[in-house]
């Protein structure tokens, strides 16, 4: 399992440019600040014929939710898309931060002898903990943005 929240594949597909891009318009809508129906695309974002960035409409609250951005190269007889899935910037910020800010306090702590000795790997291993669980969240939303997208662009949906 890939522990980074970062993911790079490409998909091809023998349709031309306009195709790709009226598969795409189909699924993907405005952003908007607020939602409040349930009939709406499967995506949100922007789309060119250079690229687009699109994330997954939801109605539940993911701060690991991919970013996605596509770029479009055109060959002769074939569309490809090289796809790039990340987390938002700020997120990683974050996580960062906080791990920072832990280790900075624990570290001490520990190395000092001030925590009981039982108590050490669960303050060192928390965080880590943590980090497994927001790499599944992220995860388990790339791999379904993954196909869903591949089933767009290919026609299947």
């Amino acid at each position: 399992m890939k522990i980074l929240p970062y993911n790079n594949f490409t998909i091809s597909t023998p349709e031309p440019l306009s195709v790709v891009l009226q598969r795409l318009n189909a699924k993907v809508e405005p952003i908007k600040a607020f939602r409040f129906s349930t009939k709406h695309a499967l995506y949100q974002g922007s789309i060119s014929e250079e690229g687009f960035k699109i994330s997954r409409i939801i109605h539940y609250r993911n701060s690991f939710l991919p970013i996605i951005r596509g770029r479009f190269e055109v060959e002769l007889h074939q569309t490809i898309i090289h796809i790039e899935m990340s987390v938002h910037p700020l997120v990683m910020a974050f996580l960062g931060f906080w791990f920072f800010l832990w280790y900075g306090a624990i570290a001490p702590i520990t190395l000092t002898g001030a925590m009981p000795k039982h108590m050490a790997p669960i303050f060192v291993g928390m965080p880590i903990l943590m980090l497994v669980i927001f790499s599944l969240a992220f995860w388990l939303e790339a791999n379904r943005s993954r196909t869903e997208l591949t089933q767009i662009i290919q026609g299947q949906v």
